[in-house]
């Protein structure tokens, strides 16, 4: 007999296919529940205080007074530790809240469970839960699901309590099963407040027959044809996006590399998918020019969304490419074209290991002459490359901020191995990625999306899953963003929510008065235009006309959650700045804010 089948119901109280929903989610692994509570939820807040007070295990519980900020740190959480959260929201309304996050946690294939309430279907006390509020006719929504199908792995109704572990069990297969991502439930309030027997409550073995599918490797030709495609070339190259998400293929990366020292040039990254110390990183890029990419004879693409673009990088057409990913035909792109020979669905770390076997099985296969000089090469080219991003972090004239000089402060200031850096810079993503230069899988993330709005709430999920999974905590979280991306993070929900749950972080704003990527779009398409003659102003993409318009960003930290804040206008304020920050976070244990002001645009 399991736990809750021992449930006893006393007088007053209910057993609910809610108190069903609660301990399968725990059977199921999940630690946290990120929610935002309605009208839907009676049997479900029922179930909190049942499950507590008959002293079984249970979620933790995060309330959120923002969907997008529940859903953003369910991302980090997952981003982190490699496991699902949940969020909860209330009907059509919560799940609309989820706004922009729902993009973001799709396109970045990350696994999250989300449940809604649904308005009741009766009107007059035919069954538990029936309308009892105006509010139940507005919110009936015709097809609720809808609302974000398309960006879901799976849908799922839960139309009875007698088989809502299996709704919920098929679910999580899904979230977690390559191309992972998230998956949506949702059950109208009477089959919520369904009441139950405890004792006929099936042990459905939660954790014995419910698991993912298996990560594949590649088929033995398939290996046989790369690895023959390599030892011909003369150019070769890796580019790689979010292979990182897995640190076991960075691992298996690193030794490939070590083997055949081939460049690995990491194209619009979000996770860190080989260190950047080692001697193979050959730079980053968000769809800028790529020489390596023009010049190759041989590329083994690798878990990535967008290698290059076609319309400023045009491969070598005689060059052998090869694509290996978790989600190789980009299923929720509308449109994706890239050339390959083969195309492979496999996991990338078991993929790797089978060509290192290959090639360590014949040693004769790769020339050591074309391995030694490449490895030279690169060894020359990385000494070059880093010293020219160290000259950008000097101080501009006249005592300027720039935002390499910002990231290496950041980076010559904290434990780089042990802090985490929440990337929502935009505009100045590469400097990021560049100046922090992460040597540890882990380190430096993205949303690996473009939903502006992750960063805060994902340093939140971050944390906390640190604290439940030791090997992934950090002494230090750190956000990079713009000043635009902070407001979209709604800082009033996010900050309240650092204080509440004790999971402080860093946040270094990149402030340049508004929105420049934007202008940056215009000046792509329209270089000569009207626009490119026009100040921020004029084009509605800044918080000014004049700076004394700027957003007090301390100051909403502060008013939400206690933060401290500093505004640093000059170079020479920048290290002691940096230095209390870090130390307001890790010492007193809140949030602190650095409103950094970088030249205007």
């Amino acid at each position: 007999m399991t736990r809750i089948q021992e449930t006893t119901v006393g007088a007053g109280e209910v057993f609910t296919t809610s108190n069903v929903f609660l301990d399968v989610l725990v059977q199921a692994g999940i630690t946290h529940a990120f929610v935002n509570l309605g009208s839907d939820h009676p049997s479900l807040l029922e179930a909190f205080i049942k499950r507590h007070q008959d002293g079984l295990n249970s979620l933790k519980i995060v309330t959120c007074p923002n969907e997008m900020v529940a859903l953003s740190a369910a991302q980090g959480y997952a981003q982190v530790c490699g496991k699902p959260a949940a969020v909860i929201v209330h009907v059509d309304c919560g799940t609309q809240a989820l706004a922009g996050a729902v993009h973001n946690v799709s396109t970045c294939r990350t696994p999250v469970l989300i449940y809604a309430g649904a308005s009741p279907f009766t009107d007059s006390n035919e069954l538990p839960g029936s309308r009892n509020e105006f509010i139940h006719y507005l919110q009936n929504a015709v097809d609720q699901p809808q609302i974000l199908r398309q960006y879901m792995r799976h849908v799922g109704e839960i139309r009875t309590g007698k088989n809502v572990q299996q709704v919920v069990l098929r679910g999580l297969q899904f979230a977690n099963s390559e191309p992972k991502g998230p998956v949506y439930l949702w059950a109208m309030r009477e089959i919520t407040e369904e009441h139950l027997d405890p004792k006929e409550v099936p042990n459905v073995r939660a954790n014995e027959v419910w698991g993912a599918v298996d990560p594949a490797p590649l088929v033995k030709s398939t290996v046989t044809r790369i690895a023959n495609s390599l030892a011909k070339a003369k150019k070769p190259l890796i580019v790689t996006s979010y292979l990182g998400r897995n640190h076991a293929a960075v691992e298996q990366l690193e030794k490939f590399a070590d083997l055949t020292a081939v460049p690995v040039f990491q194209s619009c990254l979000s996770t860190v998918n080989l260190p950047f110390s080692h001697p193979s990183h050959a730079g980053v890029s968000f769809g800028q020019n790529n020489k390596l990419v023009e010049e190759a004879d041989f590329i083994l693409i690798l878990d990535s969304d967008v290698p290059w673009l076609p319309m400023h990088t045009k491969h070598n057409p005689t060059a052998e490419i090869f694509h290996i990913d978790c989600d190789p035909l980009k299923e929720r792109m509308l449109f994706a074209a890239y050339p390959a020979l083969i195309r492979a669905q496999a996991d990338c770390a078991i993929a790797l290991e089978q060509l290192i076997d290959y090639f360590e099985a014949d040693p004769s296969l790769l020339s050591p002459s074309d391995v030694s000089a490449r490895r030279a090469s690169l060894e020359a080219t990385k000494k070059s490359n880093d010293a020219a991003l160290k000259a950008l972090e000097a101080p501009a004239e006249g005592d300027v901020l720039t935002a390499p000089l910002i990231v290496s402060s950041l980076r010559n200031s904290s434990n780089p191995t042990k802090t985490l850096v929440c990337n929502e810079a935009i505009s100045n993503y590469p400097h990021v990625w560049n100046h922090f230069a992460p040597s540890t899988p882990g380190t430096l993330l993205s949303s690996g999306a473009s939903s502006l709005g992750w960063a805060l709430g994902a340093a939140i999920g971050a944390k906390l899953a640190g604290d439940v999974f030791e090997e992934h905590a950090k002494d230090l979280i750190a956000v990079v963003v713009g000043d635009g991306s902070f407001v979209f993070g709604v800082p009033s929900a996010s900050y309240w929510m650092a204080r509440r749950y004790d999971t402080p972080f860093l946040t270094i704003v990149l402030n340049n008065g508004g929105w420049k990527s934007p202008r940056l779009s215009m000046l792509g398409v329209h270089p000569n235009g009207l626009g490119a003659k026009s100040s921020a102003g004029d084009l509605n993409v800044s918080f000014g006309p004049t700076d004394n318009l700027n957003p007090d960003y301390g100051g909403i930290a502060a008013a939400a959650g206690g933060a401290w804040s500093k505004k640093v206008l000059k170079a020479s304020e920048l290290d002691a700045a940096m230095k209390e920050a870090i130390r307001i976070v890790m010492e007193e244990k809140r949030c602190a804010l650095l409103d950094c002001w970088l030249e205007r645009f």
